[in-house]
């Protein structure tokens, strides 16, 4: 995914405006800043921090540099300006440039608590090829303005404080001097101790020997992999008595949080959010590992920390969640980093329930069936939430295209027929069927050439025990099904295979295998196939085999893919009846909760082994409903100039600029998540076409 990380920053008051190479104004905030330029590390579990800071000298022993322009200057030598001062003892000619030298090299800046330490003072001199060092003129960048911000003239280096990482500094000379580039980190260090803790209990901890007897970590999980853009996870664990010290460290290459905080039983823990947002420094600085260490002070004893490895990837998920709000007979929507779902489907006049929804894949539009019983389908606005069409006729699950074209609808009439329409129609345009049983919970591909299904032999519409998968090719130039074939085979304990959902590529196949149609009190798992079976495996992790206590691993059903492949990963929803740590507990089948979880799927699938991660809870739900059916679809695009993040988000598949915009082109070729048809089309090292996008594909 591109970013735009120049006008996030502007937005956020990260970068000062007008010239870089003014000097900052002064904050009476600042407390105590460093800056590192040795090796010292503190994203990687030490609770030491090397400072010094940087002083840019003329190695050749002159004194410190300042503006190479200052004092006198006479004659060039390949484009270099020659200090005759630097010459002198070996006659006028210094020899050709060969080479430059920047300093310092490889900087490390390591910014405390939010404050922003002193800039970095960068300089250059040239090296001949009679080995004598000269001055030299010529401009400063850096490739990383999320980071910090150098002067291009100047070569005044200043973190912003947003977020930590490691870029390149570039010296770029005049006429034909060779560039020189050198790496500069910046590291962000948080520290939060609520309650002021005596040094000598600190100590304890990092003397502790023995584990800790009773705490039990509860969620997230371990190897869960998030995503950027989402309100943090809340940190949740039982054991610990109500005056407990605990110490929880979380660190990755160039990010550390240390906090020293009293959570009393039910444990809960949210990372602060002020004075600074914590987990959004964390989500953007790290790429990869992130480790969480909490340990336990019982008031007399310290004991060996309980320890976790997470994943960040490097994007923001996108899109909007509209789900089945059960109890209160609504499908709402949230969007993704949002707090809080919002109602948005205008009801026409006696329709009391809306459920059994399909969302075409760009979000335009809606199918949906009202009233429960026979359950009459409608299309219906993804942006307004006005009601399109409503033939009143009786359809019960039905599926809407990628573009909400067309939609196949007609499960509840038990006619034993799909009938494809036009999304304002109920004119049939084809009939789908298949021998010896009925086609039930149609899916489209996100190609749109295929429909996927569940062939169902007993029971009624929504009450069936016996099904397999089966697939089927769609044409929309000629409005015909062909080809329609079983897949993938029940299998004993689990006869009811349906709820299938496309990958971005629709290359791959997710869907339910359960003791029974209906999902409450449901034995249920989640299993992955290629598109002719020959690869179907148990995505054991998303599920929790191993990771939740049994019973709660075979809870999982109705998943639903993101459209797009973000941050190198395909991102699943699914509904799961399974425990949420210690704020839902209740595992009776007939009252607990249901819930939408989001589990990441590898980029590469290989076949025969389980993609998934271990799952998490989708923040901005409420808690107090059950939540199902959470069909991913983008949210409604944007127009052209209106603000992107990415090229999904717009009507036209193109977005970037300073700030970003939608564009009806390329900015000469696709970044990614900008439109692409061929991988070809996408930026070198941006990624390969999937799905329409140009999306990462890890190796």
């Amino acid at each position: 995914m591109r970013w735009n990380f120049v006008a996030l920053l502007s937005a956020a008051g990260l970068l000062a405006c007008g010239n870089p190479d003014r000097p900052a104004e002064s904050d009476s905030s600042v407390i105590s800043a460093s800056t590192s330029l040795s090796t010292g590390n503190t994203g990687n579990g030490s609770d030491t921090t090397d400072t010094a800071t940087p002083t840019s000298t003329d190695p050749s022993g002159s004194g410190t540099m300042g503006d190479p322009t200052d004092g006198p200057v006479t004659g060039t030598t390949n484009g270099t300006t020659v200090d005759p001062a630097t010459t002198a003892t070996t006659g006028d000619d210094p020899g050709m440039v060969v080479s430059i030298e920047i300093d310092p090299l490889d900087a490390i800046i390591t910014v405390v608590d939010g404050v922003i330490p002193p800039s970095t003072q960068y300089s250059a001199v040239g090296v001949t090829d009679k080995g004598i060092k000269i001055p030299v003129t010529g401009t400063w960048s850096y490739d990383k303005l999320d980071l910090a911000g150098i002067g291009d003239l100047s070569g005044t280096f200043t973190a912003t404080g947003f977020a930590g990482g490691v870029g390149t500094v570039t010296f770029e000379g005049t006429g034909e001097l060779p560039a020189a580039t050198t790496t500069a980190t910046v590291k962000l260090l948080f520290n939060a101790e609520p309650n002021p803790v005596p040094p000598e209990t600190k100590d304890l901890f990092p003397m502790a020997v023995d584990p800790d007897p009773s705490m039990v970590l509860l969620y997230p999980y371990d190897k869960t992999v998030f995503p950027r853009g989402l309100i943090g996870p809340t940190i949740q664990w039982d054991g610990g008595g109500a005056n407990d010290l605990y110490y929880i460290h979380a660190y990755s290459e160039f990010f550390e949080y240390k906090g020293w905080h009293n959570v009393p039983p039910p444990s809960r823990f949210d990372f602060p959010k002020l004075p600074t947002d914590i987990w959004l420094k964390l989500t953007a600085s790290t790429e990869g590992d992130v480790k969480v260490d909490i340990a336990r002070f019982d008031g007399q004893k310290a004991y060996l920390a309980k320890t976790q490895t997470w994943t960040i990837a490097p994007a923001n998920l996108t899109g909007t969640v509209y789900y089945w709000e059960v109890n209160n007979g609504n499908v709402v929507r949230l969007n993704i980093g949002a707090t809080a779902p919002e109602q948005f489907i205008q009801k026409p006049p006696g329709v009391t329930c809306v459920a059994c929804h399909s969302v075409s894949k760009d979000g335009s539009r809606i199918a949906a069936s009202f009233h429960g019983g026979y359950s009459p389908w409608s299309t219906i606005d993804a942006a307004s939430g006005n009601v399109l069409y409503f033939p009143d006729i009786a359809s019960g699950f039905q599926a809407i295209a990628p573009n909400g074209s067309h939609v196949v609808w007609g499960q509840s009439d038990e006619s034993g027929a799909l009938k494809l329409t036009n999304f304002d129609s109920s004119t049939v345009l084809a009939q789908l069927t298949v021998p010896g049983g009925k086609p039930q919970h149609p899916v489209w591909s996100s190609d749109g050439t295929k429909v996927a299904f569940a062939r169902k032999t007993d029971g009624n519409w929504l009450d069936f025990n016996n099904s397999e998968l089966w697939l089927v090719d769609i044409d929309l130039m000629t409005n015909s099904f062909a080809n329609a074939h079983q897949i993938v085979d029940k299998i004993p304990g689990l006869t009811t295979t349906t709820f299938p959902t496309f990958s971005p590529d629709s290359q791959w196949i997710a869907f339910n295998r359960l003791n029974q149609a209906r999902t409450r009190a449901a034995v249920t798992e989640v299993w992955l196939t290629n598109l002719d079976g020959s690869a179907v495996v148990r995505l054991d992790k998303a599920n929790g085999f191993g990771i939740v206590e049994p019973g709660q691993d075979q809870t999982t059903y109705e998943p639903t893919f993101l459209p797009v492949s973000v941050g190198g990963y395909s991102w699943l929803i699914i509904g799961s009846e399974r425990k949420y740590g210690n704020t839902l507990t209740d595992m009776n089948p007939n009252t607990r909760r249901k819930q939408l979880w989001v589990t990441a799927i590898d980029g590469n699938i290989t076949p025969g082994t389980d993609p998934s991660h271990p799952a998490f809870w989708l923040p901005g739900q409420e808690l107090n409903n059950s939540n199902m059916r959470g069909e991913w679809a983008l949210s409604p695009c944007k127009q052209l100039g209106e603000g992107c993040n990415a090229g999904f988000d717009c009507c036209d598949g193109f977005c970037y600029g300073d700030p970003a915009v939608c564009s009806d082109k390329p900015d000469t070729c696709s970044h990614i998540g900008d439109s692409c048809e061929v991988d070809a089309a996408c930026c070198e090292g941006e990624g390969t076409c999937i799905a329409g996008y140009c999306s990462i594909q890890p190796g």
